[in-house]
């Protein structure tokens, strides 16, 4: 299956649902998009629903996509909060952790409700 997105911009938040496969190319196109939509609608927060993607990532192109993408954030949306939601092996943290040490505010969490209460809790 191929990468599918959705993007639906709600009240102080972009909600973004990824499915299908995804390699490093893909996923940073589509969190840079996410990033500009998130710009064009004036929304500092973004939930990334990760749960049905398949991906294959290595150590090496997980530290990639974050050292790639966090400058990218921080250039375009300063006050970004990004949760992600997902479970290994698709998601495993490690590109959150790179992230945050380049200064993005980022988690990881195994729910849709756990990460929104996340975000509820920083000011819009």
């Amino acid at each position: 299956m191929d990468l599918q997105f959705n993007f639906e911009v709600q009240p102080g938040l972009l909600l973004v649902t990824v499915s299908g496969k995804i390699d490093v190319e893909s996923a940073v196109q589509l969190l840079k998009r996410a990033c500009d939509t998130a710009v064009e609608n004036k929304v500092n927060k973004i939930l990334i629903n990760n749960l049905a993607v398949e991906a294959e990532l290595d150590t090496f192109q997980r530290y990639r996509l974050a050292a790639e993408i966090a400058p990218y954030f921080k250039k375009h949306l300063a006050n970004l909060k990004l949760a992600i939601v997902g479970q290994p092996p698709a998601t495993d943290g490690f590109a959150v952790r790179v992230g945050q040490n380049r200064g993005v505010v980022a988690e990881v969490f195994p729910s849709r409700q756990a990460a929104l209460n996340w975000l509820r809790r920083w000011p819009d």
